[in-house]
């Protein structure tokens, strides 16, 4: 059976929240004095220390600049000497093991970068046969206009040419363009990553030196919703519940040892040697199973003569063997047992 602890009594939150805000409201001229007294001081006391600081941390800064710089510069320095000596020492290895790989893809962009190289080393210079095809073409057109083969014509057929070379260096350009975007798209490039890293040191900056500043609102004035409050209401409440618990535990602990004596006294008592062997007369009339034999025995020790309680002891035992065997004795000697026990 176990005990029933009481809840403490709910929270109740208007009431809580009046309480705290009327303790605010009681204290707002004395918190207002002091704010009034003290904050701008305050204030000024974050100013001056800011402008006493600041002068000092622009001349850090400053004098820091210059070997962050230097830093910076030199740890650049060893990158790019470490990423050179790096792409000296294994780039040839890198794009041998590459063209190994693929053999017939090195071999082919070995002959159209020769074959690129070879044009764009012609720039606009014409064979006979592009030469003689462009001549013709001016000559039929110039025929086809009625013109005949004068001193224009000489100059339209070296026009032609001049555009003929331009168009022919064009497509020598573009070729070798093409060759060079193909080129690094089927290689790796090993000067890829020796520039354009970004420093791993970075010069320190001298924001935020008179942040203090941003702390002078003073927010909201009053809040019901205070967590101080909150936490009081709740610290009570917890309290009050585990003094209960406390409380409970502790009465069913001594209830629990009152039930374990009982039941120790009770046990030694029905034990070989117990007292409550001695009643002997009692438990042959009434039965071992039936409770009114421990009723009489309650009787007889506390109640009793002190006379009939001697007899009883000495006698008891031989006289419950005697009328064992004799039912209508018994009867007679229950019915004035009970009588005892009713009173």
């Amino acid at each position: 059976m176990g005990t029933k602890i009481a809840a403490p009594p709910p929270r109740d939150y208007g009431k809580e929240t009046r309480e705290t805000l009327q303790s605010q409201i009681d204290l707002a001229p004395q918190l207002y004095g002091a704010e009034k007294q003290f904050r701008g001081k305050y204030a000024q006391l974050d100013m001056d220390i800011a402008n006493q600081m600041t002068p000092q941390l622009l001349d850090l800064y400053e004098s820091s600049q210059s070997r962050l710089g230097a830093m910076d510069r030199e740890q650049l320095g060893l990158q790019r000497e470490g990423d050179i000596a790096a792409i000296e020492k294994y780039g040839g290895r890198a794009r041998a093991a590459l063209d190994a790989a693929n053999p017939e893809q090195a071999a082919l962009l070995k002959e159209l970068n020769a074959q690129a190289m070879s044009d764009l080393q012609l720039g606009g210079q014409l064979n006979a046969g592009e030469r003689r095809t462009i001549n013709q073409s001016a000559r039929g057109a110039q025929a086809a206009r009625g013109f005949g083969y004068g001193i224009n014509d000489a100059a339209i057929e070296s026009w032609a040419n001049l555009q003929g070379s331009e168009q022919k260096r064009q497509q020598r350009q573009g070729f070798a363009q093409s060759m060079v975007g193909m080129n690094q798209a089927t290689k790796s490039d090993p000067f890829m990553a020796i520039l354009g890293r970004p420093s791993s040191m970075n010069p320190m900056m001298a924001g935020g030196v008179v942040g203090q500043a941003g702390g002078f609102n003073p927010g909201a004035m009053f809040s019901p919703e205070s967590q101080y409050a909150g936490d009081i209401y709740n610290q009570n409440y917890q309290g009050e519940l585990a003094a209960r618990t406390a409380t409970a535990k502790n009465r069913a602990s001594m209830i629990g040892a009152g039930m374990g004596a009982f039941g120790s006294i009770v046990g030694g008592g029905m034990g070989d040697g117990g007292f409550f062997n001695k009643c002997w007369v009692a438990r042959e009339v009434f039965g071992n199973d039936n409770p009114q034999w421990i009723q009489f025995f309650e009787w007889k020790e506390l109640k009793a003569p002190k006379w009939f309680k001697k007899l009883y002891d000495s006698c008891g035992e031989r006289f419950a063997k005697f009328i064992s065997n004799k039912p209508k004795l018994k009867k007679i000697v229950k019915t004035w047992m009970e009588g005892r026990i009713n009173g």
